[in-house]
């Protein structure tokens, strides 16, 4: 049976109603309620899982490296799915974005918070979402910068590249993440980091994005392949740098001359461990140049102990008990280890410095090192002067105050030692400072015992090991509890120990002279892109509609 045309428009649900009417109408029709089902998910939920997609994208590359090439793919969706959306869309869903990537780089946090803080589990979790919102604001900044851009015309989609750059170098971070860090199974194009740093390895990733956004915005548009073209160009011709560079250090490392290291790996919190430390620096004697011992490993002692000879001078001169008033009565050649110092006044009350003490064969205490750039919540608090509470909550008992000296550490060898204590080896100036000022090599001494979670261990060796490409200096990583390891000049790993092991090693570091452009110059592109950030603010104010109208309005008449 055909039924008259009239007929099927009456059951067609009608828009004239109002919209209870409306409701009462449609409300026994399935195909309507399916459809309406459809229409909300796609208004909601799709979105919103592509956001976390795209989180999911970009953070993937921090827990497997092979994964870069998603992680790329993630930001060029980020770039372009933002730049079709208005302003504060845009920057809500790619903050969204940014805290997913952030949550699954950094998931290990909220575990290492509740070690080493007395929050507990719930306030951690609690601190932990804070701290990734806060971090992944950049992230939502580049999403209303690119849909700005947009608006201005596709080709200002390219200035996202300095963008990006000011923004994650200037925003405050507690983890110090770049960019660059989840490019680390690309070595070739790593190598850019010798000549600006990780503001050359995240630029060339994102010219990578940009091309890929560039492209898709206007697929038909000859310009838009012109654009992309050259900018997938510049990234090929990077990338062929860094391979002919990265094979050039490897003949340059074959051929060095080198220092003989040995590294313990020891968790100095346990008793015995410095008997543990003096056994297997034994079995070494002979072998080596430098023994490295882990940060925190010796006492307290006044600033004013010149050498541990003598064990009542020691104990005048450190807080009691101290395990190590006599660390290594069999030393037989140059000895590294940290340990605290104090000032006069300063007896069990501080405030105190992280300090290396360089100790050589005659056991004489040459030269010192003391920690420059201490670590959010480990060993202060950000806004503590206004709320001395927080100090408790992280369990901050002892006052750590920062060291101003960048000097190397000269051994009995003539071999100048850049020295990193901890955190330091993830601070690209500190490093950069210690090898213009002549180090040959650089050595980071690290105590993470009191993180449960290998996976915080590895990350930190992660965020460090772009030092040694900026550089061009070996980094050799003497860890408590790992990740110890010799990583050459070329950012490569060559040699490391098992985590969470008690063992030693001895590593043939290569030595260099020659200081690369990023060295001499500091983070000269970081610089550069945040002055055109700036520049660019300005410019985006002075062409709003508002500053327009005003400034086009004319005075009036008398």
């Amino acid at each position: 049976m055909t039924l008259p045309i009239n007929h099927l428009e009456s059951c067609q649900p009608r828009t004239d109603l109002a919209p209870s009417r409306l409701i009462s109408f449609t409300t026994g029709s399935p195909t309507f309620m399916f459809r309406s089902a459809i229409v909300t998910t796609r208004g909601w939920i799709l979105p919103t899982l592509m956001t976390c997609g795209v989180g999911v994208m970009i953070g993937l590359p921090w827990l497997y490296q092979a994964c870069y090439p998603i992680g790329l793919l993630g930001y060029a969706w980020l770039i372009f799915r933002a730049a079709r959306m208005a302003g504060a869309p845009a920057l809500l869903h790619s903050f969204v974005s940014g805290s997913v990537a952030l949550a699954i780089a950094f998931h290990w946090a909220s575990q290492s918070i509740s070690d080493t803080t007395n929050l507990g589990n719930v306030l951690s979790w609690v601190v932990f979402g804070c701290l990734v919102f806060w971090e992944a604001i950049p992230f939502g900044l580049l999403g209303w910068a690119a849909s700005c851009c947009q608006r201005w015309g596709p080709r200002w989609i390219w200035a996202l590249v300095p963008l990006w750059i000011a923004f994650t170098t200037h925003w405050p971070k507690v983890f110090a993440w770049e960019t660059a860090h989840a490019f680390l199974g690309f070595p070739a194009i790593l190598q850019l980091a010798e000549l600006a740093g990780t503001a050359g390895v995240t630029a060339a990733a994102m010219i990578a994005a940009v091309a890929v956004v560039r492209w898709g915005l206007e697929p038909s548009r000859l310009s838009a392949k012109v654009e992309a073209s050259l900018g997938g160009s510049v990234v090929v011709v990077a990338c062929l740098w860094g391979t002919v560079t990265l094979e050039h250090w490897r003949e340059r490392i074959a051929s060095a001359e080198q220092l003989r290291v040995g590294v313990v790996q020891v968790d100095p919190s346990y008793v015995e461990s410095l008997n543990k430390m003096q056994v297997m620096s034994d079995a070494m004697e002979g072998k080596v140049d430098l023994l490295l011992w882990p940060e925190s490993t010796l006492g307290h002692y006044h600033v004013g102990l010149d050498h541990f000879r003598d064990t009542d001078h020691t104990m005048d001169n450190a807080e009691m008990p101290n395990p190590a008033v006599d660390p290594y009565p069999r030393i037989y050649c140059d000895l590294l280890a940290g340990g605290k110092t104090y000032e006069n006044g300063g007896k069990h009350c501080g405030p105190y410095k992280n300090t290396a003490f360089l100790m050589d064969c005659h056991y004489q205490i040459v030269d010192r090192y003391v920690k420059r750039s201490l670590m959010p919540i480990g060993e202060y608090m950000p806004f503590e002067a206004w709320f001395p509470v927080m100090r408790e909550w992280a369990a901050l008992d002892k006052e750590i105050v920062r060291g101003t000296d960048d000097r190397p550490l000269r051994l009995s060898t003539g071999t100048k030692v850049g020295v990193l204590v901890c955190y330091e080896d993830m601070v690209a100036a500190n490093a950069s400072s210690s090898t213009r000022e002549g180090a040959d090599c650089l050595v980071a001494l690290v105590n993470g015992s009191a993180f449960t979670d290998s996976d915080t261990l590895k990350q930190h060796l992660q965020l460090a090991q772009l030092r040694t490409i900026e550089n061009r200096r070996s980094l050799v990583r003497c860890a408590a509890t790992g990740v110890s390891c010799l990583i050459q000049p070329d950012g490569t790993i060559s040699q490391q120990l098992p985590l969470n092991t008690d063992q030693s090693m001895i590593v043939s570091v290569p030595l260099e002279s020659k200081l690369t452009l990023y060295t001499r110059h500091g983070p000269w592109l970081s610089r550069g892109c945040t002055v055109f950030a700036m520049a660019l603010i300005v410019v985006s104010c002075l062409k709003s509609p508002m500053v327009m109208r005003t400034l086009s309005r004319q005075p009036a008449a008398d």
